[in-house]
């Protein structure tokens, strides 16, 4: 993964709605933007801004049938940006992330 993918990435990752696209097309083979844009409830204009981010930073895929444009995840570049964040992390680090807010 390049430096200047790696950062679209990781940019495209810091909506909550662009994750709850990839989350969604995660276990689906090629969806429909409009079928996308009624079960997750966002306006096709707004579902399309973040499809656009999401095919640049090469996490989901798009095909033409006719008309309509589909869209699948494109794992292969989810899990190298996981590796990617994993080599950030300490080799000493707990291994169970800490909870937040709670003190002993």
């Amino acid at each position: 993964m390049s430096r200047n993918n790696e950062e679209g990435i990781f940019d495209a990752l810091a909506n909550s709605n662009r994750r709850r696209i990839l989350q969604f097309l995660r276990d689906k083979d090629f969806v429909r933007a409009g079928d996308i844009a009624r079960d997750l409830e966002i306006g096709h204009s707004t579902l399309s801004a973040h499809l656009k981010v999401l095919r640049h930073a090469d996490l989901v895929v798009s095909r033409r049938q006719g008309t309509e444009i589909h869209y699948r995840a494109n794992l292969t570049v989810i899990e190298e940006a996981i590796v990617a964040l994993s080599r950030l992390r300490r080799d000493d680090a707990p291994q169970d992330p800490p909870t937040r807010g709670k003190e002993s």
